[in-house]
């Protein structure tokens, strides 16, 4: 057996980016992405401070969440313990990035696919090491086969006090780290690079005080070295206290993979869902299918939304002209497949009711009862998707899928109410689709409770869930909460108790603007902790 891996000997590592540059050269790595990139972090309060390095990279996990989670298999397993990819199946859907918990992957941004490194594999193949252990000038990187006891990184490893990043994740990483700070292997312990840092413009800055502006002034002086230039200001000296937490000054930028389109998917995907769930309930106590509701108009707008749900997920693909990869080219161990195979089925029982509605034809109760059983997995499949994305801890909850399917119910029962209000069965219909969005802003809030009140297990999951509920998205979260919960509850027990059944409508739109924002902060909060 062969288990390639490396060795990164931070003892004698200068932070040169010759591995960085080497790796670059060698696969064309376009500007503002890496494979393989050196991080620096500096301790201390100036002048008593000290930088250290670490060189970063894909971990080529011995159980390696990115194949997983890969719907195409493009991402892959080789016998000799390299994750290797291939370009020519991936979609682009960014999943392998959640599932990474060392901030590996990226997207090319010149063939739109994720890629990352891969061990130099062409080079392995004919017996060469990767190329940045080769133009490492101090040897820092040591690569070899972790299972040759004579070879040099099996003895390191036997021999060594070393350390890997993330241990906690459990997926055993095969590049091993050799006198490296903790502080630099731990994103927790210095965070995000928030400022310019070293050689360049940090995220979000349009200048850095390192720039010189050469436009001559009004003055005949040069830039900001005349006095009626606004230059940005040098930065500030910390002080003794401030600089006493580890903090980055270098680093591979890592946006957020994903964005309004995803938390769009959740809403209407649950609307749908909702929708086949409230008909149910509608017919489990007593109401038939002779409404016009009942029998096409409900799967029809239900349909709809599954036909969303759907533009939203091609749409949020690098690879959109690959979609159908998915189907074609399946590893089905993904969550990505088997939602989508979930969603088709609903799709395909949409269209069954529809048609058997329209057309008078017998059995229509059977279909909505499948509907609705498949509407909860349409509903609550995508916990099982987030569990997947290993590297965002605060997705890993088990409440999650209760908390989509009680957003399915919130959502479902009131756009079922919404669209019959101007039905002559408007007042029989208010029962069951109020009950429906009433229990599901309850469950909504019961899971939002829990959370609140439990401990997190991970300071990954800890960071996320401030961020979340105290930090930079609280007040779209705490909106969505309110809307979600507090006011379709109150719409539903006036409308329960006697109230015009419009009152109902009031607490429909908010649960669906709940929703999305609830699950947009969540989304967001989740990509929020550093994990490089």
């Amino acid at each position: 057996m062969v288990r390639y891996g490396f060795v990164i000997d931070q003892d004698v590592c200068i932070g040169c980016h010759a591995c960085t540059v080497a790796c670059k050269t060698e696969h064309d790595v376009p500007l503002g992405v890496n494979r393989t990139w050196v991080k620096y972090i500096e301790k201390g309060a100036w002048p008593d401070t000290k930088r250290f390095f670490s060189v970063l990279r894909c971990n080529h996990c011995t159980d390696a969440p990115c194949v997983t989670i890969c719907p195409t298999q493009a991402l892959y397993k080789r016998g000799d313990g390299i994750v290797d990819f291939d370009t020519n199946r991936c979609i682009g859907c960014k999943s392998c990035m959640q599932a990474c918990p060392y901030d590996a992957l990226y997207i090319d941004p010149t063939e739109n696919t994720a890629q990352k490194c891969n061990y130099c594999a062409h080079r392995t193949d004919i017996g060469l090491e990767p190329a940045c252990a080769i133009v490492c000038p101090e040897e820092a990187i040591i690569a070899g086969d972790l299972d040759d006891p004579m070879s040099q990184i099996a003895r390191m490893v036997a021999t060594e006090s070393l350390s890997v990043r993330a241990p906690e994740q459990g997926t055993g990483p095969n590049v091993f780290y050799k006198g490296a700070d903790s502080a630099s292997l731990d994103p927790a312990s210095s965070g995000r690079l928030e400022d310019s840092g070293v050689w360049r413009d940090g995220p979000g800055t349009s200048d850095s005080w390192l720039s010189v502006d050469l436009t001559p002034s009004t003055n005949g002086q040069i830039g900001n070295l005349g006095t009626d230039v606004g230059a940005p200001s040098p930065p500030v000296e910390p002080s003794s206290d401030s600089g006493a937490k580890p903090r980055v000054v270098y680093n591979s930028d890592h946006p957020m993979p994903w964005g309004w389109k995803v938390s769009s998917y959740f809403l209407t995907k649950g609307i749908a869902a909702g929708i086949a769930i409230a008909s149910a309930v509608a017919l489990a106590v007593g109401i038939d299918t002779d409404s016009a509701w009942m029998a096409w108009a409900a799967p029809l707008v239900a349909g709809l939304f599954i036909l969303l749900t759907g533009v939203l997920l091609v749409w949020d693909l690098k690879r959109p002209d690959r979609f159908l990869y998915i189907l074609t080219k399946s590893n089905n161990s993904s969550w990505l497949v088997r939602g989508a195979w979930i969603l088709g089925l609903q799709a395909a029982l949409m269209a069954a009711w529809f048609l058997m509605g329209f057309f008078e034809v017998g059995g229509l109760e059977v279909v909505i009862w499948l509907s609705a059983l498949n509407g909860l997995a349409v509903a609550g499949y995508t916990a099982f998707l987030f569990g997947q994305a290993e590297g965002r801890d605060l997705w890993q909850t088990p409440l999650l899928v209760w908390h989509m399917i009680g957003g399915a119910l919130a959502v479902g029962g009131g756009v079922s109410l919404l669209a019959t209000l101007g039905a002559q069965q408007v007042e029989e219909f208010r029962s069951p689709f109020m009950w429906v969005m009433l229990i599901g802003a309850v469950i909504v809030g019961l899971m939002t409770l829990t959370e609140m009140l439990s401990t997190h297990p991970t300071t990954n999951a800890e960071t996320a869930f401030h961020h979340m509920t105290a930090g930079r998205y609280a007040r779209e979260w705490w909106t969505g909460q309110l809307l979600v919960v507090v006011v379709p509850v109150l719409a539903a027990v006036l409308v329960l108790t006697g109230t015009s059944v419009a009152i109902g409508a009031l607490g429909a739109v908010a649960a669906m603007v709940g929703v999305f924002l609830a699950d947009d902060a969540f989304v967001r909060a989740g990509q929020s902790a550093p994990l490089s």
